[in-house]
């Protein structure tokens, strides 16, 4: 018997490896995972649902591809490296589809030229909605920036959607699906659209890191900043930052000093506009080239908000963390895997205080956890872990 949500693309698509299962069943095999990986830290509490769990994601991104004298659009099947041509998606904003149907419209009639593997422009296509003001941002990623129409493409996009407020041209080089490595084009409106979390307000850029789920965030950014407790004599860092939302939603009280570094430009100039946006002073962002964030042994912090990629921390920046030694750090993650190889590595000065599991990613196997460790001083008495979590992983197994 099949308890599972409804889809008429779940096969031919397969971004979703868990719509077999009814919602509180994902959700029972996320704790579990948790708790496999994690268990042995210390007490998971039990995993915060997403609300909604379905037409949650604020992005998509939908390839384009000229083949046999047609042009294909639809989500990218990693399976096999295809396109799933769809016109409606269980876990996007219905917005994005709506969007993306009339960009696939104006594309044909406009004749713009769609990349088919060695020739062409448009690669894929990038659509963001902010859940609370209703701003659209698109960007269209091409084989080479700027191409040919798209001024007029731009024009007519917005004039039938005026919710649009920011369209651009990105290059895409590589051989990677899904990809904006170049420099962006502003084709039409400011570069970035508004959204609102935590009481804060953010500007978005195209290319940069947002979570893809606002009704999960507010919850799981709430936690983080009750686990961070920061106040005004506090000395802050927002590790891997972003545009700033990690950092910014915890220190909107105030604190001594906020500083952040993240590898992309745009996401730190964003996260410097943020803070002033927010009334947040004193803070430092600044671009690194790499993930050991050069932060010299004389640095002191009090507290480390640290979120990176699901591949977690970067051994360098674990290594010059260590040497830091916060007193609390507040550790946000996507990849459980990655975490509890980080907390290995911390656990040398570091006790677990806190682990929370929420639901970021309903329809698949990923969750967001957010851990709070806090340092262990000289006289700190390690207490044997009893594992509070036995009875409810004998329920699941």
């Amino acid at each position: 018997m099949d308890n599972g949500r409804t889809c008429s693309y779940r096969r031919k698509c397969g971004a979703c490896q868990t719509l077999n299962l009814s919602y509180d069943e994902e959700l029972s095999l996320k704790m579990k995972r948790e708790i496999d990986l994690l268990g042995r830290f210390g007490h998971i509490e039990p995993i915060i649902p997403s609300e909604p769990s379905e037409h949650y994601r604020n992005k998509a991104q939908y390839l384009f591809r000229y083949r046999s004298g047609s042009v294909t659009a639809g989500l990218y099947r990693s399976s096999d490296g295809g396109i799933a041509a769809v016109d409606s998606c269980l876990m996007e904003d219905p917005r994005l589809t709506e969007l993306f149907l009339l960009i696939k419209k104006l594309v044909k009639k406009r004749g713009v030229k769609v990349w088919d593997g060695r020739r062409g422009d448009l690669r894929h296509v990038m659509i963001r909605r902010a859940a609370a003001t209703g701003e659209v941002s698109v960007a269209f990623v091409t084989s080479g920036g700027l191409f040919e129409g798209a001024s007029g493409l731009s024009e007519e996009l917005t004039e039938k959607a005026p919710d649009v407020v920011c369209v651009s041209a990105v290059r895409n080089d590589t051989d990677i699906p899904l990809w904006m490595n170049g420099d962006e084009h502003l084709l039409k409106g400011r570069g970035y659209i508004t959204d609102r979390l935590c009481g804060c307000e953010f500007r978005i850029p195209p290319k940069s890191f947002y979570q893809i789920n606002p009704y999960a965030t507010e919850k799981l950014y709430d936690i983080a900043a009750g686990y961070a407790q920061i106040g005004r004599n506090d000395t802050v860092l927002d590790a891997y930052c972003g545009i700033g939302t990690v950092g910014i939603t915890a220190a909107k009280g105030g604190c001594a000093s906020l500083d952040g570094f993240d590898i992309s430009a745009d996401s730190v100039s964003a996260a410097e506009t943020n803070a002033e946006l927010n009334g947040i002073d004193g803070c430092r962002y600044r671009r690194v080239s790499d993930s050991g964030c050069g932060i010299g042994p004389k640095k002191r912090y009090s507290v480390v908000m640290v979120d990176p990629p699901r591949s977690g921390c970067d051994r360098r920046f674990t290594n010059t963390l260590l040497k830091l030694r916060p007193e609390r750090i507040v550790y946000i993650s996507c990849g459980p895997q990655s975490l509890a190889r980080d907390l290995g590595l911390l656990k040398k000065h570091y006790r677990v205080d806190k682990i929370q599991p929420v639901d970021m990613f309903p329809g698949t196997i990923h969750v967001e956890t957010v851990c709070c460790l806090y340092h262990q001083k000289k006289d700190f008495i390690s207490i044997p872990y009893e594992p509070k979590n036995a009875d409810y992983l004998k329920k699941i197994k």
